[in-house]
């Protein structure tokens, strides 16, 4: 078990560090949610009480979470025109319920 925990959560760090040179939205979302796949498997690995409910725990967080980011993406894609971050940057002035709505499933 120990192998496998090492090999998840060093997993999720790499595609962590992955995920902070995405430019495309969507992209940052699906490699985030690897990320998270990566702490579950280790907390499932631990066989533990409190690893096991912690797993469930962010998958239930995770799915919510990411299918609410997947969804705001598309919203953000139809407004804008493109998925890239560097042309979605200054939404704050635009949509201002949008950007509430990232930064509470972003914090998530």
């Amino acid at each position: 078990n120990f192998i496998w925990i090492s090999i998840s959560l060093i997993g999720g760090v790499l595609v962590s560090l992955i995920c902070l040179w995405q430019m495309d939205l969507k992209a940052l979302i699906a490699y985030s949610s690897v990320a998270h796949m990566g702490i579950v498997l280790s907390g499932l690995m631990t066989m533990t009480y409190w690893g096991l409910n912690g797993s469930y725990t962010l998958m239930i967080a995770h799915g919510l979470c990411s299918s609410g980011l997947f969804c705001l993406a598309n919203i953000s894609y139809e407004r804008m025109g493109s998925r890239s971050l560097l042309i979605n940057k200054g939404m704050l002035n635009f949509m201002p319920s949008l950007s509430l709505w990232w930064f509470l499933l972003c914090s998530g």
